[in-house]
Parts: C-alpha cells; sequence; structure tokens
C-alpha cells in the first residue's frame, strides 16, 4: 500500500499556492508581533528574531537550489548564506540565553 503518491500539475500548483499564502501569513505575523515588541521593550523580541531567520533560511534554499542547478553564482552566495546563518543562529542562542530559556 502507498501512503504517498506523485501529484499531478494541478495538485502541484494548488499546494505551492496554499504554502505561499500562508508564508505570506506567518511574515505579516512575525513581522506585527516583532514591531509590537520593538515598540513596547525598545529591542528585538523572539519574533523579529524569528522572521529573520525565517527570511535567511528561505534565502539559503534558494541559492541551494540554485547550486543544484548548475549556476556558478551560486555556489557562492551559498557560502554567504551559511555563513551569514551560523552567525545568526549564534546570536539567536545568546539571546535566548539572556532572555533565560
Amino acid at each position: 500500500m502507498k501512503f504517498f503518491r506523485k501529484m499531478d500539475e494541478l495538485e502541484l500548483h494548488l499546494s505551492l499556492n496554499a504554502i505561499r499564502v500562508s508564508w505570506f501569513f506567518t511574515v505579516l505575523a512575525l513581522a506585527a508581533w516583532g514591531i509590537w515588541g520593538y515598540v513596547r521593550t525598545g529591542r528585538f523580541t523572539a519574533p523579529m528574531c524569528l522572521l529573520l531567520f525565517q527570511y535567511l533560511l528561505y534565502l539559503l534554499a534558494l541559492q541551494v537550489g540554485k547550486w543544484r542547478t548548475g549556476d556558478p553564482d551560486g555556489a557562492r552566495s551559498l557560502l554567504l548564506y551559511i555563513l551569514l546563518l551560523v552567525i545568526f543562529l549564534l546570536a539567536f542562542g545568546a539571546l535566548l540565553a539572556r532572555m533565560g530559556l
């Protein structure tokens, strides 16, 4: 018995549209929450960090896709985004440690 089957073009298109809409909602919600937290506390809060982390992961996944298709600029950009991702993870970890989480 197969649990997964390949999607046809229509199912794939509908699925990608649903993912795009849900991603856009998440970005708006995190941005509003992060801005609200910044206005109230005067510091960057966890929602803003999550928003930045999500965007870095998006860019990293985009560069991995370019690199896998043979784009020469994709490999250079991939290294830059991996470096930025590591720096951000260290900063996010320090923020969580400072908050006592």
